[in-house]
C-alpha cells in the first residue's frame, strides 16, 4: 500500500544551543543555518524545503529563547512567536545534558499561549547521555505541558528517520500548499561570515557583532564572485580585536568564510571584509533593520 504523502509546516523551537540548527542541517544535508556552542547563533528564522517520499515540508529553525535585554533580544523572540502562527506543529528540543529551566518554561508558556495542539518533545543528543536522564527530562516537562509524541535523537549521527516517521504519524491526511522558500544569498553570506567571527573572537564580541553586505558583482570572464561586508561592533575597543594583530584575525575570518563559501558558489570568491563602529547598534531600529533583525 502506497502511504499518502503529508505537508506542513514545521517550527523548531528550544533554548539556545540544544541542537536546532544542527538538525535542520542534518536534515538538509548541507549548511542552512550556522552552529557554534555559543548563543544566539541563530538571530532569524530559517526556512528549508525538505521532501521524500512520504513527506513535503517547510521546516523552520527559530533563534533560542532570550530573556529581552535589548531591541534585538525582543526581534529574536518575535521570529519565535511569528514561527508559531504559521507552523502545523512544533519540534520542541531539549538538550538532557542541562536541566530544565526558566528558558523551557517560557517557551511552554508561548506554546500554550498560541493554542498550538500538535507537539513533539524531542530530546537531542541522545548519544551522550543515559536512557534515565533521558525520562528524567520527559517527565519533567511533562509537568508543564503534555506532548503527543516524545522522541529522542541524535541528530550529529544522522539518526532521524525514527524523527520522520514521528513526524508523518502527527500529521492528518489534508493536502495544503506549502511555502517554496527562495535562498538569500546576502543572508546565507551574512551568516557565514558571523559564523567565522563567533568560532575565532572573544566570547563577549559575537554578541556585539552584526554583518552587512554592502555590495556584490560577479565577474563572468573571470569567473570571480565578488563580496564587499561590513562586520558591526558597538565598541571602538572591539574594532582592534576584530582586526587582529597585524590583520590576523579579520584574515583568518575572512579565509574561513571563504572556504565555506566555496562549498556553496562553483566559481572563485573574491571576500573583502571591513570593520565599522556603530555604538548600541542592538537598540538602533534602522541598523536593526538594515541587519535584517526587524519586522517593522
Amino acid at each position: 500500500m502506497i502511504a499518502i504523502k503529508k505537508s506542513a509546516t514545521i517550527a523548531i523551537v528550544g533554548k539556545p544551543n540544544v541542537g536546532k540548527s544542527t538538525l535542520l542541517n542534518t536534515i538538509g544535508k548541507k549548511k542552512i543555518a550556522i552552529t557554534s556552542y555559543k548563543p544566539q547563533t541563530t538571530r532569524n528564522q530559517i526556512k528549508f524545503n525538505f521532501s521524500n517520499d512520504k513527506l513535503d515540508l517547510v521546516i523552520i529553525d527559530t533563534p533560542g529563547f532570550h530573556f529581552a535585554r535589548n531591541k534585538l533580544d525582543l526581534f529574536l523572540n518575535s521570529e519565535i512567536k511569528k514561527t508559531f502562527k504559521i507552523c502545523d506543529l512544533v519540534l520542541f528540543l531539549v538538550d538532557p545534558t542541562r536541566p530544565v529551566d526558566e528558558e523551557d518554561l517560557e517557551i511552554i508558556k508561548f506554546i500554550k499561549s498560541y493554542k498550538i495542539s500538535k507537539v513533539v518533545l524531542v530530546i537531542t543528543k541522545s548519544d551522550v547521555v543515559s536512557q534515565g536522564s533521558i525520562n528524567n527530562h520527559i517527565n519533567k516537562i511533562k509537568e508543564s505541558i503534555t506532548p503527543i509524541a516524545e522522541i529522542a535523537i541524535s541528530a550529529k549521527n544522522g539518526q532521524l528517520q525514527s524523527l520522520f516517521d514521528c513526524i508523518y504519524d502527527q500529521l492528518d491526511n489534508s493536502v495544503k500548499e506549502i511555502e517554496k522558500i527562495d535562498e538569500n544569498d546576502n543572508f546565507t553570506i551574512c551568516e557565514i561570515i558571523r559564523e567565522q567571527v563567533i568560532l575565532n573572537c572573544k566570547k563577549e564580541i559575537p554578541y556585539s557583532t552584526g554583518v552587512i553586505v554592502t555590495k556584490t558583482n560577479y565577474d563572468q570572464s573571470k569567473n570571480i564572485f565578488n563580496i564587499f561586508a561590513n562586520i558591526i561592533v558597538e565598541k571602538k575597543s572591539q574594532k582592534p580585536i576584530i582586526i587582529g594583530k597585524n590583520g590576523s584575525m579579520i584574515k583568518r575570518i575572512g579565509t574561513e568564510s571563504r572556504k565555506q563559501l566555496l562549498e556553496l558558489y562553483d566559481c572563485k570568491i573574491n571576500l573583502k571584509l571591513f570593520v565599522k563602529v556603530d555604538e548600541n547598534w542592538r537598540n538602533d531600529q534602522i541598523v536593526l533593520k538594515n541587519l535584517g533583525y526587524s519586522n517593522k
